[in-house]
């Protein structure tokens, strides 16, 4: 297997006329790259060019973090689109770093993997680029709060009377999850929009999930992981300061037992998986510039063979679900 670059990394930003919600795209080109800025972090991409001639090529998904956008893990992207990757990131309604309205409500674990869903019918109804799409390989990848987004398309049944259980006892010590913790009416609506207080919403068309650092492993039961039978991989931060490891990543670990693949990151903390910090960011959101003993460059390079590492198997058959 080749970690050698084997295209230029295509890009193109708010793919349509009249986006649902920005979305930006990166993809397997021969076109020369040239410099480009995505939120003030400088890069390189071949904007606008044409896709190689040798597709179709697998496509990865991407969900962002909550209050994020569709560039943070715009480095994993071009990574994976030289390497023959079509990479597609929705930025998420009412949870992004303008409109953060619903962020980590039970909404927005609602709406998110509908938008997901939505992203993908567009593409693959889309004249310039469906063609180049191989519709048997396409995967979804997320971090944090996007990392939850992908394992429901994967078929987790989020149990939000697991999350309300958990947060009437530990509310003082994990606000970040429980600051909106469903109540009762929120438990009577799923009840009523469902049948029973989880959020069920399985794609059929994904094939393989990556979830780095997932939140919201409250909501995670052994009944609703049950039915995932793809391959799945997550990637843990060495030191996650914000979502508690023993009810997020160790608590998938426990209830999978052994189904997926879990790989941690040395060095890492929950935001080293965003773009390098610019002197703005650093000044006034310092919190996302915090790492824990490694450069977050060669954080990024680690997750890069990982996930690469991990896609190649799948595509090859090497790496099957149940």
């Amino acid at each position: 297997m080749t970690d050698q670059p084997q295209y230029t990394a295509g890009f193109r930003d708010r793919l349509f006329d009249k986006d649902p919600f920005p979305l930006a795209i990166w993809y397997p080109a021969e076109a020369p790259e040239n410099p480009v800025r995505h939120m003030g972090v400088a890069s390189t991409a071949a904007r606008g060019a044409a896709f190689a001639s040798d597709g179709p090529f697998p496509m990865v998904v991407f969900s962002h973090g909550s209050e994020g956008h569709r560039f943070n893990q715009f480095w994993l992207a071009e990574y994976l689109a030289r390497r023959g990757y079509i990479v597609a990131a929705p930025q998420h309604a009412g949870d992004n770093y303008l409109d953060p309205s619903d962020a980590r409500q039970l909404t927005i674990i609602e709406r998110r993997p509908r938008e997901m869903e939505i992203a993908l019918d567009l593409l693959l109804d889309h004249g310039d680029i469906a063609s180049h799409i191989d519709q048997d390989k396409i995967y979804a990848l997320g971090h944090s709060a996007g990392g939850a987004t992908v394992l429901k398309m994967a078929g987790w049944n989020f149990d939000a009377r697991a999350w309300k259980s958990y947060c009437a006892v530990n509310a003082d010590k994990d606000h970040v999850i429980c600051q909106y913790a469903p109540q009762d009416h929120h438990i009577e609506g799923l009840q009523g929009r469902y049948g029973e207080p989880v959020v069920s919403v399985r794609d059929e068309r994904i094939s393989a999930v990556i979830a780095i650092t997932p939140a919201f492993g409250v909501a995670a039961t052994d009944d609703g992981l049950a039915d995932i039978n793809v391959p799945m991989l997550f990637v843990e931060a060495d030191t996650d300061e914000i979502l508690l490891d023993h009810v997020n990543a160790a608590h998938f670990r426990k209830l999978l037992k052994g189904r997926a693949k879990f790989v941690r990151i040395k060095g890492a903390g929950h935001y080293s998986f965003l773009p390098k910090c610019t002197p703005y960011i650093a000044e006034n959101f310092g919190f996302l510039c915090r790492d824990f003993g490694r450069d977050r460059e060669a954080i990024h390079r680690t997750v890069e063979q990982v996930v690469y590492g991990f896609l190649q198997h799948v595509k090859t058959g090497e790496i099957q679900g149940r």
